[in-house]
């Protein structure tokens, strides 16, 4: 009988730690930018509240970024990184490697728009929010239906946000208002009613869980 065969899938869901775009405070959308030196160590703060745990496979985003953040944890316990393109970041076309701030006014106007309805709105160039939402949701079904025992998923800010939606059986208009931060890792138990814990990762809580879901 398989060790796992009577317990329920667990997914640990990841965003990836701060970039070199991020510390820039440019938008990054599908720019492969690498992690910065907090990012870095983010990732080994990944690694390590996950050490304990017997994980059967890591997933991540095909983005450098996320990678580099699900590497520590690869090495950790023996498993190879299965990268796939469907947890890419959303692409956010002439946005993206620009400044969010008064250095480009164009860009914060587009992105102040975005913000307001960004399933909606189009940035020139960028991907519809609903080709990226068929996208996660296609990769997330993929893991789902090979998945077991307990596994971690490397994503992005969006990304993280659909899979949230889709796995807490939440309405997708309301997706806008999970935002994801890299300092928390989440871990969510896929039974008749998911339930979903809240981990610190870095800072003076590292380690730290909490019921439900903390943004």
């Amino acid at each position: 009988m398989c060790l796992f065969d009577d317990r329920p899938l667990r997914i640990y869901l990841a965003r990836h730690g701060q970039s070199e775009l991020n510390l820039q405070q440019r938008i990054s959308g599908q720019a492969d930018a690498k992690l910065s030196a907090k990012g870095l160590e983010q990732a080994q703060a990944l690694a390590d509240v996950l050490k304990q745990e017997i994980l059967t496979a890591i997933y991540s985003s095909s983005l450098t970024r996320a990678i580099q953040t699900a590497s520590p944890a690869a090495e950790m316990h023996g498993l190879p990184i299965q990268t796939l393109d469907g947890l890419r970041e959303i692409g956010l076309g002439i946005l993206e490697g620009r400044h969010v701030d008064e250095r480009d006014p164009e860009a914060c106007r587009l992105w102040a728009a975005r913000e307001q309805d960004k399933h909606s709105f189009s940035v020139p160039g960028s991907e519809a929010y609903s080709a990226f939402t068929a996208r996660v949701l296609g990769g997330l079904e993929m893991i789902l239906a090979k998945s077991r025992g307990s596994i971690l998923i490397v994503g992005h800010r969006n990304t993280n946000e659909v899979i949230l939606t889709r796995l807490l059986a939440n309405d997708f208009g309301g997706a806008a208002e999970i935002n994801v931060k890299n300092k928390y890792l989440y871990a969510i138990d896929l039974l008749a009613q998911t339930q979903v814990m809240t981990i610190r990762l870095g800072g003076e809580n590292h380690g730290q869980h909490y019921p439900g879901l903390r943004t």
